[in-house]
């Protein structure tokens, strides 16, 4: 028997139980193990829970857990970040495999905790922590015995995604999708993660030092979200036959490397245009296989339980793969070289920023209401420093790129 120590019994944790309960059979066939959860971290016992659990599984005491030593394997599914550190080196100095589907863990401490694993000679695995229920992770580390990877992009954000689509097919205002996608249960309460891309900086963070095996970390990635979009962008960008999604991109360079997360136009026509609503798609491109696609379910309870699991199926097989996943590259940010064509709209207007605003444009899209434009190739550094000059507070612009 295979012995799991469950921490957290939220959305995640519950969907684990879920289909440990109703695939028991079909594992064991797979593995010949029984895999069994022996206890089960929560902060409230006495909490209501939608399934039934056997209440001596319930604990809230992680001491009782790390010293059980019939458990084998602990999952971290808590969504705390500093609580997840503690509990995930504890179970790797206590011998115990360690899967979790936290991305603020895995991005704030990769190095640290992967490096931990490699030295106990233990599993750390993640499937979860990027892209929910999509298998891109342990794809990506498998090309990686073969292939250079010179560039990984995606939507990695199903609340942004869902609030952009219905925005782009309904013509309705941010602040109204966004209230929806709460009530639906797409955003949290505070959704100040998910729409500012703090959220998908951290899976992009994950994505991006795996990619190009050396460490890009949180602050070397580029940041803006979409709070700030409104339906006048939607229109203008519809008459650009476009639609705008929140991306993250993460480009090998010639002598370092590119990385950035916001809002890009791109043509109605191509690949990443047709992922809508809630749905994440990943890509990235290698020197021999080429570019490679994923797409799936970015959140919920069982498309990320079932990356847990998988995770969990790969130890019990011992097929997961062994070592320090990550690189030694050292490499060098060059975030200021990132250039290109851009949708500028502010919504201010004078003679001063209508004059330094038609000087860097390719073409004026509207003067009324908003000035809207498309920018000549301009440094996006370039473009920043311009908009400061202007003392314009980030409320007043709007900027996505335009994908060629």
């Amino acid at each position: 028997m295979v012995g799991i120590g469950l921490l957290g019994l939220g959305t995640v944790g519950t969907g684990v139980v879920e289909i440990l309960e109703k695939r028991q059979k079909e594992i064991y066939k797979l593995t010949g193990q029984e895999i069994k959860i022996k206890r089960i971290l929560v902060k409230d016992k006495d909490k209501d829970r939608e399934i039934e659990l056997d209440k001596n599984l319930i604990t809230t005491d992680f001491k009782e857990i790390i010293d059980d030593k019939d458990i084998d394997i602990i999952v971290e599914v808590t969504g705390d970040l500093e609580s997840s550190y503690y509990y995930i080196k504890e179970a790797l100095n206590n011998n115990k495999h360690v899967v979790t589907a936290n991305k603020a863990v895995v991005s704030k401490y990769f190095e640290t905790i992967s490096s931990m694993a490699e030295e106990k000679n233990l599993a750390f695995l993640y499937e979860a922590s990027v892209g929910g229920g999509i298998p891109v992770l342990k794809p990506l580390k498998e090309q990686l015995d073969l292939n250079s990877i010179t560039e990984v992009q995606g939507i990695l954000n199903g609340t942004c995604n869902y609030i952009l689509t219905r925005m782009f097919n309904e013509g309705l205002d941010y602040d109204e999708v966004l209230k929806i996608a709460q009530d639906l249960g797409y955003a949290e309460a505070d959704p100040f993660a998910d729409v500012e891309g703090h959220d998908t900086l951290r899976k992009l963070r994950i994505l991006g030092t795996l990619s190009l095996q050396g460490k890009i970390e949180e602050e070397d990635i580029l940041r803006e979200g979409i709070e700030r979009i409104t339906s006048f962008d939607i229109r203008q960008i519809k008459m650009m036959n476009s639609t705008v999604k929140l991306l993250g991109e993460v480009k090998e360079l010639e002598d370092g490397y590119t990385a950035l997360v916001q809002p890009t136009i791109v043509n109605t026509n191509s690949y990443f245009a047709n992922v809508n609503y809630a749905f994440n798609s990943i890509a990235f491109k290698g020197n021999n296989v080429g570019e490679l696609k994923f797409y799936g379910s970015g959140a919920g309870k069982l498309p990320t339980a079932n990356a847990v699991l998988s995770d969990i199926l790969d130890i019990v097989q011992n097929s997961y793969r062994k070592g320090n996943p990550l690189g030694e590259r050292d490499l060098v940010n060059l975030n200021e070289e990132l250039n290109g064509e851009y949708y500028l709209r502010i919504s201010l207007s004078n003679e001063k920023i209508y004059n330094a605003v038609f000087d860097i444009s390719k073409k004026v899209l509207t003067t009324k209401d908003n000035i809207a434009v498309v920018t000549n190739k301009v440094k996006l550094i370039d473009l920043y420093e311009q908009l400061s000059k202007l003392n314009l507070d980030k409320e007043d612009y709007f900027i996505a790129r335009i994908l060629d």
